[in-house]
């Protein structure tokens, strides 16, 4: 028998087969073109699904974050980024008071905080008794060349040039038109007002470290006009909202620094102190699903900032 022969029985073969599979689909209710879709699909990399695109990957997970683990998630993930670990060794950082800036600096500093130390206000129960212990105070952690100086931001802001990193947080997010915004009680803005005219100024790179429980779909410039207009107040006085424009880092970049997969938000909230929790979906190869799965749970069971 020539190979010719050999040849056209072989893919004889493999159109049976495919056929059989096309009829079994066929049974449980699927169309033969749903099952070409799904066995071109499988070829694809990625497959566009409304104005998005996806990895589509061979396996698929989920998992659920509380949101002292996302806070520590982003930390490591920041701790991590590559623009971050090189203006780590060469250029000057400044990373900014905050909960989740609290958990960067540990990763940058490789020790622990009391959680009251690095922080300026704070949203929490308007009828719990805990209060953060801000007795200890620390100054905004500033890094030249990776080296911790014992400065003022306000004295290097000045030296700063493009490329250098300001490390900021957020209230109020939409991940996915970029936005973000910050409250304000100051009349001077408080630390935005000090930080962020100089970081356009001088097209310093701002990174906004946010976990996505505070993830919102209106858009966020709009909301911050939206506070300013003239009004009466009734009870407190209400912050207002400064938008800012910088790189969001979320739990889906932190994960990203660590696995190549697709990183979805598909959830948010849930009880017994996942109150605020986000479920993340994880798509990409059997191998990349299990690294994105190593990384959470080496995470999870991290302690809720206010004891």
């Amino acid at each position: 028998m020539n190979k010719d022969k050999i040849l056209n029985i072989v893919l004889g073969l493999i159109i049976l087969v495919l056929i059989i599979q096309i009829k079994r689909y066929d049974t449980l209710g699927f169309s033969s073109g749903s099952v070409f879709n799904i066995f071109k699909s499988s070829l694809e990399k990625e497959v566009k699904l409304g104005d998005r695109t996806f990895k589509v990957g061979s396996h698929q997970s989920w998992v659920s974050l509380t949101v002292a683990e996302s806070k520590r998630l982003i930390a490591i993930g920041l701790s991590e980024y590559p623009p971050v670990k090189e203006c780590m060794k060469n250029g000057k950082l400044i990373l900014t008071k905050g909960t989740t800036n609290t958990y960067v600096a540990e990763e940058l500093l490789h020790d622990s905080l009391t959680r009251g130390e690095y922080v300026l206000g704070y949203i929490s129960p308007a009828k719990s008794l805990k209060k953060l212990d801000k007795s200890i105070k620390r100054k905004e952690l500033v890094f030249v060349d990776g080296e911790l100086m014992d400065v003022d931001y306000s004295e290097i802001l000045p030296t700063m040039r493009e490329g250098d990193i300001v490390i900021k947080g957020a209230n109020i997010i939409n991940h996915q038109s970029g936005q973000a915004a910050v409250m304000i009680g100051s009349a001077t803005g408080g630390t935005v007002g000090k930080v962020y005219p100089i970081v356009q100024e001088k097209k310093l790179r701002l990174i906004i470290p946010v976990g996505l429980e505070k993830e919102s779909s209106q858009n966020i410039d709009l909301l911050g006009e939206y506070s300013k207009i003239k009004h009466e107040r009734l009870g407190k006085k209400t912050p207002w909202l400064w938008s800012i424009k910088g790189e969001l880092f979320t739990e889906i970049e932190a994960i990203k620094q660590f696995a190549d997969v697709e990183v979805v938000h598909y959830g948010s909230g849930g009880i017994g102190g996942a109150e605020g929790a986000v479920s993340l979906l994880l798509r990409g190869s059997e191998v990349e699903v299990a690294k994105a799965l190593d990384l959470v749970e080496g995470i999870q069971g991290e302690p809720s900032f206010m004891k």
